[in-house]
């Protein structure tokens, strides 16, 4: 059993464009949000999508579903790291 092999695989190979696909999409979405609030709530959701799927990802399965769980995970990782600029972002409006 590997403990986080989702993290593992992004510090080993190239997925970090996937984290830069999920980072510029959060930075999109939380633009129109302008809601700290909302914000929060967009971080809690892609940590809990992060959390499934390396809770995941340490079972077994065929080959696609963890291709899949890595590209999920990865963009879930991403996007939690966007919101949490722009809440940072807000707090320093303030």
């Amino acid at each position: 059993m590997k403990y986080l092999p989702i993290l593992q695989e992004l510090f080993e190979s190239d997925t970090v464009i996937l984290l830069a696909i999920g980072l510029a999409c959060a930075l999109i979405l939380g633009f129109g949000l302008k809601n700290n609030k909302k914000l929060a709530v967009g971080a809690g959701i892609s940590a809990a999508v992060y959390g499934c799927c390396e809770a995941a990802s340490n079972l077994r399965g065929s080959y696609l579903q963890q291709l899949a769980l890595l590209f999920l995970g990865t963009a879930a990782l991403g996007c939690l790291a966007g919101f949490g600029i722009l809440l940072l972002a807000a707090a320093g409006k303030r």
